[in-house]
């Protein structure tokens, strides 16, 4: 709802700020607007003619980016406090959309789950298939030996290195890099959470 006391710049600028707050609820969005509002009121204190407003606007920033990283905080800081992994993984998706560095964070994030992932899937698929998977020194056609981990054709020639050990190893190595990524999304959210959403400003 529009204030009142606001001068008519200053309710185009929030407007497009509106415009670019696609996919949020509209009372989030609404909390958004409100306290940009207010951010900016405050810094004119009773100065509210169009040049004081336009001078703060010019301060706040593009309308287009002073939304991104108000959406980028807002996702960031609704998932702080959350502890399942499905919201987590949910989260760092929606960061990578809205930022390039919530894109850095999902690349790093899918490598760490695709390591833990092929530790994890050869220690379970070993009893079942031990010729054909496991961790393999392979030669390739320099001589050179290379290391491959996971299901091997059987017309390839390599030595199975670990053997049945790769259970418990597969397990233990798997979890811990399936744990660490984990840790480092949720230490990555609690970073982006503590952005400034607009300058001088509280952390919305």
């Amino acid at each position: 709802m529009r204030n009142a006391k606001s001068p008519e710049p200053l309710e185009k600028y929030l407007k497009e700020v509106t415009n670019h707050l696609v996919g949020l609820p509209e009372n989030e969005a609404m909390e958004i607007i409100a306290e940009l509002r207010s951010h900016v009121l405050d810094r004119v204190s009773d100065d509210l003619n169009h040049v004081g407003i336009e001078r703060a606007l010019e301060l706040l920033g593009n309308p287009r980016e002073v939304a991104r990283l108000n959406m980028t905080v807002h996702v960031a800081t609704r998932a702080v406090d959350k502890n399942s992994p499905l919201v987590i993984i949910h989260t760092i998706a929606r960061l990578a959309r809205l930022s390039f560095k919530g894109l850095i964070i999902l690349m790093t994030s899918l490598v760490g789950y695709s390591f833990a992932a092929s530790w994890l899937l050869a220690a379970l698929a070993k009893p079942f298939v031990p010729d054909r998977v496991g961790l393999w020194s392979l030669a390739d056609p320099t001589g050179d030996l290379s290391l491959s981990l996971g299901r091997k054709d059987a017309t390839v020639a390599g030595q199975d290195i670990l053997g049945f050990w790769i259970i418990p190893i597969g397990l233990a190595v798997g979890l811990c890099a399936a744990y660490i990524t984990y840790r480092f999304d949720r230490w990555s959210i609690r970073q982006m959470a503590k952005q400034r959403a607009h300058s001088g400003s509280p952390n919305i």
